[in-house]
């Protein structure tokens, strides 16, 4: 009896550790796994979110657009790139510290992964350029829409003081003592102290907007996410279907060409490249080289990174100028665009074609513009008529306004 009660003894304790040996087993493949989610991503978009890559849509801001492939993305987006080289070091180097060799390259690695942290809002730095007399017209339409939404990290740049207006701007009026006139060298002076602050700031993205154009805070964060800061960017869209050709200075009888993305529209330029342009644009150093190619400002930014960085402009479709046809904006794709501005010519207003306040209390469309992507903001419950079926009809039925 005593021999069988060892025997069966002994096989339970057999059999006990077979049990734990498998245990351990999965335990360990499923912490392998776990590594794996960690450092690679549970799905491509953790891995977009870390590199700036994203799987099935480029951050490409074109009204109804396909998805391009991944392929195509590749070859469109110079940003969209695999894993860098000192990445994958690194990243195999933690798996390495994870089986106990080394803690260096673990520091490193958390070093390198935090500086590579996701574009936020705070990154970026939004200048727009205004005057004493819109003030109280255009600037203060503006406090009172997108600025809610970027109220930290939009600074104005005029031409006066006005404690009234900086104190409801959160002191972010700066009064650049540069002329009033609207002439190149005026909108180059600003155009100066505008890049010079952006420098001062250490942000990654120097976005510059006029003061008649609205701004889709979250879509432009969003198109930002898709470009690589630390590589050089210049974002923006051209008001012409050609570069601009000028007489070059420097070799009489000779043309020069270049493109440049058209300030009203708004444009971006990475911290990379903006440094990069600091011999030509710093201290000053902008409105020379306007006065050089005798052009404002938004030309010569374009001179100085297209024609002397040989760093091309890259279009992006979703900003939207006072020179383009803005009433042929779809109504179903406002939401995909990031900047709307507007204009007048003779009687005719050349406006975004949207429903909301009237034309006698909204003749910019840009409290309706806002409203329609922010509905739930207090300024837009004194919309009493437009209501989601309203827009959708609207849409549906949507006809080109003639002008």
């Amino acid at each position: 009896m005593r021999f069988s009660l060892r025997k069966v003894l002994k096989a339970t304790i057999i059999l006990g550790l077979v049990l734990v040996f498998n245990v351990v087993l999965v335990l360990y493949r499923d912490g392998e796994k776990y590594t794996h989610r960690r450092v690679f991503g549970d799905s491509f978009g953790a891995y977009e979110k870390r590199y700036g890559v994203n799987k099935d849509r480029p951050v490409d801001i074109n009204m109804g657009a396909k998805p391009l492939s991944v392929q195509d993305f590749h070859r469109v987006q110079r940003s969209a790139k695999s894993m860098p080289d000192e990445h994958h070091r690194l990243v195999v180097a933690k798996i390495t510290h994870r089986n106990g060799f080394g803690s260096q390259a673990t520091k490193k690695f958390k070093t390198l992964n935090k500086h590579n942290k996701e574009t936020e809002l705070s990154d970026v730095f939004i200048s727009v350029k205004t005057t004493n007399k819109f003030h109280q017209s255009r600037v203060r339409l503006l406090l009172k829409t997108w600025f809610i939404l970027a109220r930290e990290v939009t600074y104005f740049f005029s031409d006066s003081d006005d404690p009234d207006l900086n104190k409801l701007l959160g002191g972010h009026l700066i009064n650049t003592n540069c002329s009033s006139v609207h002439n190149r060298q005026a909108l180059c002076c600003k155009m100066a102290i505008e890049y010079d602050s952006f420098i001062e700031s250490n942000k990654r993205w120097f976005c510059h907007m006029d003061d008649d154009t609205y701004v889709n805070v979250p879509k432009l964060l969003t198109m930002l996410r898709g470009y690589n800061h630390r590589e050089d960017w210049y974002l923006g869209k051209p008001s012409l279907k050609h570069p601009i050709e000028i007489m070059d200075r420097d070799k009489p009888g000779q043309k020069l060409a270049f493109w440049f993305a058209t300030g009203g529209a708004g444009f971006c330029i990475s911290r990379s490249l903006a440094l990069k342009m600091m011999p030509y644009a710093s201290g000053g150093r902008l409105m020379t080289m306007g006065e050089k190619i005798r052009l404002p400002d938004d030309c010569t930014i374009g001179y100085i990174i297209d024609y002397i960085l040989k760093k091309p402009l890259t279009v992006v479709d979703g900003f939207h100028s006072h020179l383009e046809a803005l009433w042929l904006i779809h109504p179903n794709n406002l939401q995909h665009q990031i900047t709307f501005s507007y204009s007048r010519y003779g009687d005719k207003m050349n406006t975004v074609n949207v429903p909301g306040f009237t034309e006698l209390e909204d003749p910019s469309r840009i409290k309706s513009i806002h409203c329609f992507l922010f509905p739930t903001f207090r300024e837009c419950k004194k919309i009493k008529l437009q209501t989601l079926a309203t827009f959708i009809s609207a849409a549906n039925h949507f006809q080109p306004v003639e002008t």
